[in-house]
């Protein structure tokens, strides 16, 4: 045991239910496992020195806690999966008998002490997140998203609508929508869509890749999303950019970070398998889900990681991402351990957030199976299947559900917060909390503030965009802004020049749509960032000039920085046109980056360009751009262009070495990267000019050109 870690046995190889650590010690697999009281479970769970751990609600309070969210004044919103494998077979588990229950501290002691049923009767309702003066939710079987109201604010609704024609969504149970949050960047996040909240309504937008976060999404304080894959078997990944922005793929784990290290010895069926000979426990990771990142003033040592379930091992992972150069990489904060972790059999926490009071809480099934029908062993099958399915039946785990624990992790030497009343608070009192060291209250206010569309809050939102001491304070100011559609230009500079390389990089982010529309101002202070000494700034950099179809600056493709490489690859790889882009870029860098550079805008010479910058073209912003783009490529041009003589004033005509195929590739390279083109050329394209100049001798003129341009 290292150090840093407390259990509350007093004897290490002590066993719940009558089980030890390892055969030797007389561990019985014919034992059966009896359930345990919170206050008994508790003392089965190993925590971080100097920590305490409380059970906020169990059942009767709350059953099949499956995921929850906190609303502006505290109370809790969760979800019960009520029909979740309530035996082998999965028998009506789309019946519709699931609730959500609105859970609250009334004497402010920390504990839930009031229930009510916030909704009743429901298909497993999968995600929650309360707003200004509604609940949002997604239920299994649906994309739909709905709104409830509690007019008469008795902890039930009375009403509901649509925010959102989603559709059906089928298939399995495990593989649907999850995870609801309001990110940074004022759009409301799940696994597979993006949402703008407008007019009491979502509009979507998907993500430019599609993620995969099987259950749960977590956030942090820059709008990136962290996601976690229980069938990949995968805590954090997809968290090198923000919201919105491509997933990379690199590599984002460090040596031996997916090696679990429970300390449960009753296994489960997983993929991830068991080490039998030692002590029958997980050899590797299986069912990561419900990830927060941890955003706690009463945790700074801990600020900033992420927390993943892993219900099968029974522990909570906490993942450190260390940055270098731009790149995050993931590593076990508790190196051959884990944060929390339990011998007992039923332990199968799934949900994780940082509460209002500072506390991380956690919440946990407690039940027997904690696998989906589709792989869970009954009688068919092969025989294994059928010796695991007795197996968990002789241990009389299937009959345990129905249970459900909410736990909070607390300091013992810190007091938790104080209990917000958010939701009572004018737009102009909530803005105070966008300097909370707590990230809840600042995600929360600034949700609230946006939500609420009350401009009274912009002048003091502006005094702290432009003003305050806190970074962050002056970063959620300034999303708080363009979140009311009133973010200037002014406040944007001036925060492209703050000393905190995060107020930059959230400025070169909001700046983009100046950046679009040709703003030369915008321009000329987001290329002063070019060389910036922090890579997250360079990085957004990058992501704005592609956003605005501008070439990239040499400096940054160029710049030390371990991220930007696999980006402008994935930046061209996702882009329309996919692979003839990427083919052309090849060619590009081959025969065009001694004349036109690397960056597209021409190599110069003494005080002569050799050729002309490729942004400025007017030929590819040409309808008919083939007709004039080709025959340079094949003829080749020569003279001054538009009075400006390039070079030796001689592009070579390049008809005989290169085929139709490879012309329209180059071209595509560069209309994509330097013109956002949507729609690729093709070699029947070029073939089409091939054939149409077949008789042509010399090399085009611009007034040639230029004719053909205007026809």
């Amino acid at each position: 045991m290292t150090p840093n870690r407390t259990l509350t046995l007093t004897v290490l190889s002590i066993a719940v239910a009558g089980t030890l650590l390892a055969e030797e010690q007389g561990w019985n697999p014919d034992s059966t496992f009896p359930t345990l009281t919170p206050t008994e479970q508790i003392k089965t769970m190993e925590i971080p020195k100097g920590y305490r751990l409380e059970c906020i609600a169990s059942e009767p309070m709350v059953e099949e806690p499956a995921s929850f969210a906190y609303d502006g004044n505290g109370a809790m919103y969760v979800c019960e999966w009520r029909t979740y494998m309530q035996d082998e077979h999965a028998t009506k588990q789309l019946d519709p008998v699931s609730r959500i229950v609105k859970l609250v501290d009334t004497d402010g002691d920390g504990i839930m002490d009031k229930r009510t049923v916030f909704i009743d009767n429901m298909i497993l309702p999968r995600t929650v997140l309360p707003m200004h003066d509604r609940v949002l939710v997604n239920f299994t079987q649906s994309n739909s998203v709905y709104a409830y109201f509690d007019d008469n604010k008795d902890g039930v609704s009375d009403r509901h609508e649509v925010i959102f024609e989603g559709g059906r969504n089928g298939g399995n149970i495990e593989h649907q929508n999850s995870g609801m949050l309001w990110n940074l960047d004022n759009t409301i996040c799940t696994n597979d869509f993006r949402y703008r909240y407008a007019d009491g309504r979502l509009v979507p937008g998907k993500h430019h890749v599609g993620r995969i976060s099987q259950w749960g999404l977590a956030r942090d304080d820059d709008g990136r999303l962290f996601c976690s894959w229980a069938g990949g078997a995968n805590p954090a990944h997809s968290f090198q950019l923000p919201a919105g922005y491509p997933i990379l793929k690199v590599a984002e784990h460090g040596p031996s970070y997916r090696v679990p290290y429970a300390s449960c010895p009753v296994w489960d069926d997983s993929s991830g398998g068991y080490h039998f000979k030692e002590q029958r426990i997980l050899k590797d990771l299986s069912a990561c889900c419900g990830q927060t990142v941890l955003r706690s003033h009463l945790m700074p040592e801990y600020y900033g990681r992420v927390v993943t379930c892993e219900p099968v091992g029974r522990f909570l992972r906490m993942t450190t991402v260390d940055w270098k150069d731009g790149l995050g990489v993931a590593h076990n904060s508790f190196p051959q351990n884990e944060f929390i972790r339990s011998t007992h059999a039923y332990f199968r926490p799934v949900w994780s957030e940082t509460a209002p009071d500072g506390t991380l809480v956690f919440s946990d099934l407690y039940r027997g199976i904690i696998q989906e029908k589709a792989w869970f062993p009954t009688e068919g099958g092969n025989k294994p299947w059928v010796d695991r399915y007795h197996r968990v039946k002789k241990w009389g785990m299937i009959k345990v559900v129905r249970h459900g624990r909410i736990f909070r992790l607390v300091p013992e030497d810190k007091k938790p917060g104080q209990q917000p009343r958010m939701l009572d608070e004018t737009p102009v009192q909530l803005v105070a909390h966008l300097a909370h060291a707590n990230g809840w209250w600042r995600d929360t206010a600034q949700m609230l503030i946006v939500s609420r569309g009350d401009k009274s809050a912009v002048p003091a939102l502006t005094e702290m965009a432009t003003s305050h001491a806190d970074a962050n304070a002056r970063i959620h100011a300034i999303w708080a802004l363009q979140g009311l559609e009133a973010l200037t230009k002014e406040a944007i500079l001036a925060a492209t020049k703050h000393a905190n390389p995060r107020v930059r990089r959230a400025a070169v982010q909001l700046a983009e749509p100046w950046l679009m529309s040709k703003d030369e101002e915008t321009a000329a202070s987001l290329t002063a960032l070019v060389a910036d000494p922090d890579a997250h700034v360079r990085t957004q950099l990058v992501l704005a000039n592609h956003a605005a179809g501008l070439g990239q600056p040499e400096a940054l493709i160029t710049s030390q920085s371990a991220i930007i490489p696999p980006l402008m690859e994935k930046l061209r790889a996702t882009s329309v046109l996919g692979k003839a882009a990427t083919k052309g870029k090849q060619i590009y860098e081959t025969l065009c980056t001694s004349c036109h550079g690397a960056d597209g805008e021409g190599v110069k010479q003494g005080d002569k360009l050799l050729a002309p910058a490729f942004s400025k073209s007017r030929w590819f912003k040409h309808d008919g751009k083939v007709s004039v783009l080709a025959r340079i490529v094949l003829q080749g041009q020569t003279g001054p262009i538009d009075g400006v003589t390039y070079g030796e004033g001689l592009m070579v005509p390049l008809a005989g070495t290169y085929n139709d195929e490879q012309v329209a590739n180059v071209l595509n390279y560069i209309g994509e990267r330097w013109h956002k083109w949507g729609k690729p050329m093709t070699a029947a394209d070029v073939a089409a000019v091939r054939k149409d100049t077949a008789d042509r001798g010399t090399p085009w003129t611009y007034e040639e050109l230029l004719e053909i341009y205007r026809k």
